[in-house]
């Protein structure tokens, strides 16, 4: 195997405390064993870094890495990742994102940036190829996302040899080191674990990134074969791939809205139900026709799904991107809002200062619930806080950002919030994490992926089949092998709606792989890979302190029946699918790597250096 097809061999190290910037080697061994992208970067920081530190202190990194087919042709390549210790779960956090930023960061030369110490000033770094310096962001502190590309633009030009300037930033979330904070590319976000916050505890404002090398691929003419054969599954007529090509590109991720209303599985009044009857008759093409102004699309991809939006209602004027259907949940029906301008609105605020909507709509629907159950008093938030009240839901957003009054509290993540009350079981997450736009009542399998992902509930962490929703029977495997398979995908750069679709067979990867970096290996030993990144993450959110009993979900999933839809009646029963996926895991019953699991998957050295940590050495 050739660890350096698809891969460019190099890191950058920037030191902010320091102001140092230089350039290491990353060897074959390491990409061959990790892949790239969530691999690579779960190494570095396991590595490098403590568990048990504070997210917020210098010893934090935060590590940008492409994935290991970004910059290449190949369909849907286009997502990287940013990995660090998350402030608001305390676990590894691995946040990803479509757009340019990581082809560009490849065509540049990297395979990796690390970011550690903190700047005593404002600072954003430029990266032209080999030139890289660090500049004064005095003037960009306190701008927005949107703002601060303009500006960054402006100062050093909006496009050098032909290459557009492509820039991560934070906003005020990240300054104000608001624990759900994103770090924005274009809209894009780095949206979940509070990435954003680490940055601004740096005292980075952005990165900007331009470069104009290759990508070395081992075989181009067999990989472009590839590429052309799965291109006539997207958009020939007749084939199953181009319907879904068809409904993605009209809709982007609001396709996903009339599935999870028929499944029942739609998330509101703070998950008390799954079906919201406020949205029954709810018309796709109305909002296109409505709202949509136009798409952009990631890297490599035929879809476009990612939606430009403009509102005019007077009072809710805005435009911008989005919102995707995880935030339509979260500002619609989880907080009981179903009024669609306010819902862009609370979107627009959010991406403009940098912060997870998801994470933000699911605390703000918590303090709703506690507010109507008489745990959160209406002096404590300065006005009614019913489901429903969707002006009280923009200005809590606007206070978040500002950290002001209540909104202090809710800076601090749902969970936070609500332990501050006394009633943090009302928080419907993991591990402090917000839950998505699934309802885990909805589909058994989803909610054992919730329970047990490493960085708290996540979506994108597993496949899921809908197929066998209610049966317990068979979910340990599913998602144990689903979770193990993403995370390839994370590691290689790949969208999961293109490599999840009816377009795509997964069992083609391996093809792929050979064709673009010259690794061969059948499905079975890429998704070991897999396996093997997804217990490192585990092994560090151990030393950072997690055990079994955190691999749970919020009491109400398994105490409270759903009452309509068509998951009426359902709770989870993650008793009956645990221990199996402990089992399946190689685990002991406490959910921990037993020292035969680590040994097949080579991690024996990794393991011994994390002990090292404990012993103080």
């Amino acid at each position: 195997m050739n660890g350096m097809n698809c891969s460019t061999g190099q890191l950058l190290r920037v030191n902010l405390t320091e102001g140092t910037i230089n350039t290491e080697a990353i060897s074959s061994t390491v990409t061959d064993k990790f892949m790239g992208g969530r691999g690579l970067g779960t190494k570095i920081l396991f590595d490098e870094i403590d568990p048990r530190i504070d997210p917020y202190s210098p010893e934090n990194k935060l590590i940008f890495v492409p994935g290991r087919f970004n910059g290449t042709p190949i369909i849907g390549a286009g997502r990287y990742m940013v990995v660090t210790k998350s402030p608001l779960t305390g676990t590894i956090a691995c946040p990803n994102c479509g757009g340019h930023c990581g082809p560009e960061i490849k065509f540049a030369g990297w395979d990796a940036i690390v970011i550690e110490g903190q700047s005593p000033k404002p600072v954003y770094l430029t990266i032209d190829n080999d030139n890289v310096a660090l500049k004064s962001a005095e003037s960009l502190w306190g701008k927005g996302t949107g703002d601060t590309e303009k500006m960054i633009r402006n100062e050093i030009g909006d496009s050098w040899l032909g290459r557009e300037t492509q820039i991560m930033a934070i906003g005020p979330g990240g300054e104000n080191l608001i624990r759900m904070a994103s770090i924005m590319h274009d809209y894009h976000a780095l949206g979940r674990n509070g990435a954003g916050a680490v940055m601004g505890s740096k005292k980075l404002k952005a990165i900007s990134v331009r470069g104009t090398r290759g990508i070395n691929i081992a075989d181009s003419a067999l990989l472009q074969k590839l590429i052309d054969d799965q291109y006539k599954k997207y958009l020939y007529p007749g084939n199953p791939g181009n319907e879904y090509w068809k409904i993605r590109h009209a809709f982007g991720t609001w396709r996903n809205l009339p599935n999870a209303q028929s499944l029942g599985e739609m998330p509101n009044y703070n998950y008390n139900e799954g079906y919201f009857p406020e949205w029954a008759d709810f018309s796709l093409q109305k909002v296109a026709d409505e709202y949509f102004t136009g798409k952009s699309t990631c890297y490599g991809c035929p879809y476009g799904t990612h939606k430009r939006s403009k509102v005019t209602t007077p009072g809710y004027e805005g435009c911008g991107a989005g919102p995707e259907y995880e935030t339509l949940g979260v500002f619609g029906p989880v907080c009981g809002v179903s009024f669609l301008p306010a819902v862009f609105k609370a979107n627009y605020i959010c991406n403009e200062a940098g912060i997870d909507t998801i994470d933000m709509g699911v605390s703000i629907a918590c303090a709703m619930e506690l507010f109507e159950s008489g745990y959160l008093p209406e002096s404590e938030v300065g006005h009614k806080l019913n489901f429903g009240n969707y002006d009280a839901m923009i200005d809590l957003v606007q206070k978040t950002v500002n950290r002001e009054g209540f909104g202090a509290l809710l800076a601090e993540g749902g969970y936070r919030m609500a332990e501050h009350f006394g009633h943090p079981e009302l928080f419907m997450g993991v591990k402090k994490q917000a839950m998505s736009m699934h309802h885990p009542q909805g589909c058994q399998n989803f909610g054992l992926a919730y329970a047990t992902c490493n960085g708290g509930a996540n979506h994108t962490k597993h496949l899921v089949n809908f197929a066998t929703r209610f049966e317990t029977k068979g979910a340990a495997e599913f998602i144990k092998d689903g979770q193990d398979f993403n995370t390839i995908h994370d590691s290689l750069g790949l969208c999961i709606s293109v490599w999840n679709s009816p377009a795509v067979n997964k069992l083609d990867l391996p093809s792929f792989l050979e064709a673009a970096a010259g690794m061969k290996m059948d499905f079975k030993e890429l998704c070991f890979i897999g396996e093997r990144i997804w217990n490192l993450e585990k092994l560090f959110n151990i030393r950072a302190g997690f055990t079994a009993k955190d691999d749970t979900l919020p009491r109400k999933m398994f105490e409270h029946p759903l009452t309509r839809g068509a998951s009426k009646g359902q709770v989870v029963k993650l008793h009956e699918m645990l221990p199996e996926y402990y089992e399946r895991r190689g685990w002991n019953k406490e959910g921990i790597p037993t020292p035969e699991k680590i040994a097949q998957l080579g991690l024996e050295a990794e393991v011994a250096a994390l002990s090292g940590l404990a012993k103080g050495e």
